[in-house]
């Protein structure tokens, strides 16, 4: 696949560590950069404090918490965002219906649609 000449930051968010490494390799392949993985809010806001983030991949559920305060401050820094969830849009509250949902799992064919419509590049 063609390397991107401007590499970007991806912010990986997935508390389980077997998808959450498969989107890290599918991105990085892109010739892009991850930051993260991150499995909780806490770690992720802590990435987003010390990194610029260019998009962001959020699983909705991570263990007890949800993603939806790191959505939060990722739409005020004008992040785009997609949600990578087995939920089903229906059930995301309303607030966050604007960000695109990927249904798990995702493939690398998805995954570079989806990074690419979200960074406005082209195929």
């Amino acid at each position: 696949m063609s390397r991107p000449e401007n590499s970007h930051n991806i912010l990986v968010v997935e508390d389980e560590w077997l998808i959450a490494i498969d989107i890290q390799m599918m991105i990085e392949d892109l010739g892009y950069r991850v930051v993260g993985p991150a499995s909780n809010v806490a770690a992720a806001m802590s990435l987003i404090e010390n990194h610029k983030i260019d998009a962001a991949f959020l699983d909705v559920t991570l263990g007890p918490e949800t993603s939806f305060p790191i959505v939060e401050k990722l739409d005020a820094l004008s992040v785009p965002i997609t949600f990578v969830s087995a939920y089903a849009r229906k059930e995301i509250p309303l607030q966050f219906h604007q960000f695109d949902l990927v249904s798990k799992p995702i493939t690398p064919h998805r995954l570079t649609r989806q990074l690419r419509k979200m960074l406005g590049e082209t195929m």
